[in-house]
């Protein structure tokens, strides 16, 4: 009876251990899954993106479906904000151009509206006729502040 539970339990421990090959071939298993998780990870941050832009056309299109359905044409409009920005140390400079900051809304085409987003900076040159009359180091500014179909 000894014998045969002695027997017993060492067949056991033989078949429940791992050979060297065998943890290799885990860790192998484990780093592949790894590796599979975060592409996985990145594939779903993609299609959130995708979604939150296709959920924004989604929107545009049923803004301009309502104004279709109601016989105007839709009209894509943008906020732009044109402001002069200097290089100086004088807070008055600045609050100067910022008071003299201009913002208009004007009509564009789908096409441009659609690629534009809130917060791009569409112009932003070095004015060279005020450094070399004034001797000025100032950059004019035209950035979208919004963005509405009417």
């Amino acid at each position: 009876m000894k014998k045969i539970l002695i027997f017993l339990i060492a067949a056991v421990c033989m078949t429940s251990c791992y050979t060297s090959e065998d943890q290799k071939r885990l860790q192998q298993e484990c780093r592949q899954l790894e590796n599979q998780k975060y592409s996985l990870y990145h594939e779903i941050n993609s299609l959130r993106e995708s979604k939150t832009t296709l959920s924004k056309e989604v929107s545009d299109l049923r803004t301009e479906k309502g104004i279709v359905s109601k016989g105007r044409t839709p009209k894509y409009l943008v906020k732009f904000k044109i402001k002069q920005g200097t290089f100086s140390l004088s807070i008055g400079e600045h609050i100067k151009n910022e008071a003299n900051a201009i913002e208009m809304e004007m009509p564009v085409s789908r096409e441009f509206y659609n690629q534009l987003s809130v917060g791009d900076d569409l112009l932003d040159n070095f004015k060279a006729g005020s450094f070399w009359i004034d001797g000025d180091l100032s950059w004019l500014h035209m950035k979208v502040i919004s963005k509405r179909i009417k």
